[in-house]
């Protein structure tokens, strides 16, 4: 009998990625409450200004990338820890860490949250037992919120299993055989999911969820590639093989559509900001926005693991236990965001300055949450 594989050495990069892109999901909420276009539990702000257009811009370039970047990582690890541990531990364990908080959340989390935040937004006159079997299940059926991330995961995680099962990898496959792509392959890529991208949004623009599961189906073209090419990285090690030209290239243009993204809200009505047009739909800025939106998030993807992997291989004691906590973060900030922000929410300020200021206090205060949250006994197995 053959011992089953060691685990892989931990790639530190991999993991201050993660921090960045939880921060990222903070900020991006945070700024959905303080006038940015897009769904959230509080808007604090409503309204055509320049400061929601500044934050608009902001949440619309986080989005081009970093809720892909996590199924891709996500699957990057998948294929070993199969591999390792075998198909009955490993579906076990992924339903304890993805499930259980699931159900949690589901059953107990979104209703009370839920009630919490209409009693005192919108004055809901019921109770609670009005709240759960009346209201709450004509929002989103399940209630997943946020979670939508995390059974999507299991989802994804689960098909791959099944498919592993069906069609076991050829014995000749040589591991690593795939070079990185090349970046006329990576511009490629990006278009002809942009395109994609664009096809989707003419039935399902940009807004529209799937009430059932609380899926914002117009992202997933980017979610499902991005999760089967972590599976073909992983294979490939290409987290770890970016030529430094691909990578210096792939900065340089990802900053370059990044500087450009403002001349997109040149076409916009500025007598009534309407941003429909670009949502989705037959309308020439819809399939222009999907492509820079996938093109600039692919060149993102790639530029910052490159330069993670050269610039930040390694962490302090704060960072380590950082992004140990970040899946505890991404499960519970709607309950410290949507509180901290009512609780301030008669600061007068800027919009765009009390972004600022929440936000330095928001991102702090998830991560001390989470550690102390982890720091129950048996909390860690699952969270």
């Amino acid at each position: 009998m053959t011992e089953n594989p060691s685990p892989p050495k931990r790639l530190l990069f991999i993991d201050n990625i993660r921090i960045l892109l939880i921060c990222l999901v903070i900020l991006t909420h945070l700024a959905i409450t303080y006038g940015a276009s897009g769904s959230w539990y509080y808007h604090e702000v409503s309204g055509v200004s320049v400061s929601s257009a500044l934050l608009t811009l902001l949440a619309s370039l986080f989005q081009t990338f970093f809720m892909g970047f996590f199924f891709l990582i996500a699957a990057y690890f998948i294929p070993s820890s199969l591999e390792r541990k075998g198909t009955s531990r490993f579906v076990h364990d992924r339903l304890v860490r993805l499930g259980v908080p699931l159900i949690v959340w589901i059953l107990l989390i979104s209703p009370i949250f839920g009630y919490m935040v209409a009693k005192v937004l919108e004055e809901f006159p019921g109770s609670f037992r009005d709240w759960y079997f009346t209201v709450q299940p004509n929002l989103h059926y399940l209630g997943l919120g946020p979670l939508w991330f995390v059974f999507s995961l299991l989802v994804f995680t689960l098909v791959y299993v099944a498919w592993r099962a069906i069609r076991r990898p050829p014995e000749d496959e040589v591991a690593g055989s795939r070079p990185f792509p090349t970046l006329p392959v990576i511009l490629l890529f990006g278009i002809l999911l942009g395109l994609v991208s664009f096809g989707v949004r003419i039935l399902f623009p940009i807004g529209y969820e799937w009430d059932l599961f609380a899926i914002q189906v117009p992202y997933y073209p980017q979610y499902i590639a991005l999760f089967i090419i972590g599976i073909i990285a992983a294979g490939n090690d290409w987290f770890v093989r970016v030529p430094p030209s691909i990578g210096r290239t792939c900065s340089f243009l990802a900053l370059l559509l990044a500087l450009l993204q403002p001349l997109l809200l040149l076409t916009v009505d500025s007598s009534t900001g309407d941003l429909s047009p670009f949502f989705g739909g037959l309308h020439w800025q819809a399939l222009a926005y999907a492509l820079w939106e996938q093109v600039t998030g692919i060149l993102i993807i790639v530029s910052l693991s490159w330069v993670f992997r050269h610039r930040f291989n390694h962490q302090s004691s704060i960072a380590k236990a950082a992004a140990a906590d970040t899946y505890t973060v991404y499960l519970i900030h709607p309950l410290i965001l949507v509180p901290l922000a009512i609780s301030l929410q008669s600061l007068v300020l800027l919009p765009s300055i009390k972004f600022l200021v929440v936000s330095a206090l928001a991102i702090p205060l998830c991560f001390i949450c989470a550690h102390l949250i982890r720091a129950i006994p048996g909390a860690q197995r699952i969270l």
